[in-house]
């Protein structure tokens, strides 16, 4: 996916350029789960890269020790040689999502303009169920039916394969 800057930028939710260290936030904190959810694009310096990331962070512990952000997601984009901006790198809970499977690049935009659009809704996003949704690897694409990522493989018995039949 290669796109102009201002068509990028509003693939994730932002309605005007971003000048160099320039960010657009979002954040909710929900005070009866003792959490807050934040979202934003950041231009980099001299506008070589933009990034894209949400995170959680929970209020203090009972020992009062303070609470460390969880990196949800976070999304690199560059520009390219013809002056469109491509993603080119896709981190969710840690895990690299770079061509894991068809159209990661846009569906990365879209799971992080799900999490901003329940932010604005005034609610933290269910993370779990905003992977299966947006980040779903079922694309049709020689793979139909094959679920979704993180699931297990199916058990094979090593008897079909050879082609043993059980005795009646």
């Amino acid at each position: 996916m290669r796109l102009q800057l201002l068509k990028m930028l509003e693939k994730l939710g932002v309605d005007r350029m971003l000048a160099p260290y320039e960010t657009q936030p979002w954040y909710h904190y929900d005070a009866e789960k003792a959490m807050t959810c934040s979202a934003e694009v950041r231009m980099g310096p001299g506008a070589q890269d933009l990034e894209a990331e949400v995170q959680l962070l929970a209020d203090e512990t009972p020992d009062q020790t303070a609470a460390r952000p969880e990196q949800i997601m976070r999304l690199r984009v560059i520009p390219a040689l013809d002056k469109t901006w491509s993603p080119v790198e896709l981190w969710v809970k840690g895990e690299d999502f770079v061509n894991k499977f068809h159209g990661w690049e846009e569906k990365a935009c879209n799971f992080f303009r799900a999490c901003i659009q329940s932010l604005q809704m005034g609610e933290i996003p269910d993370m779990d169920a905003l992977i299966e949704k947006e980040l779903d690897d079922d694309d049709g694409f020689g793979g139909k039916g094959r679920g979704k990522i993180g699931r297990k493989a199916p058990k094979i018995k090593p008897a079909q394969l050879l082609g043993v039949k059980k005795p009646m």
